[in-house]
């Protein structure tokens, strides 16, 4: 997370958090301060709760591409499940498809260390309406009580969405439109506009670490209709908060 005078960004990874945080290094200077690049809205330190909360958020489709091409969890595996629990179900490993991909993050990536190394458990649905690994990550970031809201979760309240009242107020910057409404976003928090222009013509910044995804693999090229009904099943309740990003 990066604490500025105005608001708090919490960084969810891969969903354009890097670029985000290199705009207002550059926007604040030394008047930013770089907590726990990961932190939760849970983890915003006391003195700081008062402020308003911004994050990024991707296209569920798109992030797993995205999470696939980067290739984390080939590089630091002990930071998801370790690479027996791997092997264990791909003997393969790591020379997997995206398909097996999408089965690995949703089964063994699901309460790994890194993500939740006190367990995030429901119980309420039947292993083929099991919630997703975006789904618990979304949890984690933004809800107040994650672990209590995530283990009461059912269909009633994601159909109606009454799952809402236990996020944190923050608002988004959806990632395929970063540039754009970050700038928008600090606009009218009061920065002047020409202090604010290097956003609308700064090029990508990309992590350092990982593997680069190719400027023409669109995610779409790595889908199934069953792979994309597999994402939409598994993170309805994102899908419920971003309708929009189904409608592609």
């Amino acid at each position: 997370m990066v604490i500025t005078p105005d608001f708090v960004f919490i960084h969810l990874t891969k969903t354009g958090g890097t670029y985000v945080e290199t705009m207002l290094a550059r926007l604040y200077g030394d008047r930013s301060i770089d907590v726990d690049q990961h932190g939760t809205c849970s983890d915003v330190p006391e003195e700081h709760r008062g402020k308003p909360l911004l994050s990024t958020v991707r296209n569920p489709y798109d992030r797993y591409v995205s999470q696939y091409r980067y290739g984390w969890w080939k590089i630091s595996p002990d930071e998801y499940c370790g690479t027996a629990a791997m092997r264990e179900m791909f003997p393969h490993w790591p020379d997997i498809s995206f398909a097996e991909f999408l089965e690995l993050a949703n089964t063994k990536f699901m309460n790994c260390h890194r993500c939740a190394p006190n367990g995030f458990v429901n119980e309420n649905f039947p292993p083929e309406r099991r919630l997703g690994w975006h789904t618990e990550g979304f949890v984690r970031f933004y809800f107040h009580n994650p672990r209590q809201v995530y283990a009461r979760l059912d269909e009633d309240a994601i159909a109606s969405g009454s799952f809402k009242r236990d996020m944190y107020d923050v608002h988004f910057l959806r990632t395929g439109n970063l540039r754009r409404e970050l700038h928008d976003y600090l606009l009218a928090l009061g920065h002047p506009a020409a202090d604010l222009a290097f956003i609308l013509s700064s090029e990508r910044v990309l992590p350092e670490d990982g593997l680069r995804r190719p400027d023409n693999d669109p995610w779409q090229s790595h889908y199934t209709p069953a792979l994309k009904q597999l994402v939409r099943d598994r993170e309805r309740l994102i899908f419920r908060c971003f309708p929009e990003f189904d409608d592609c």
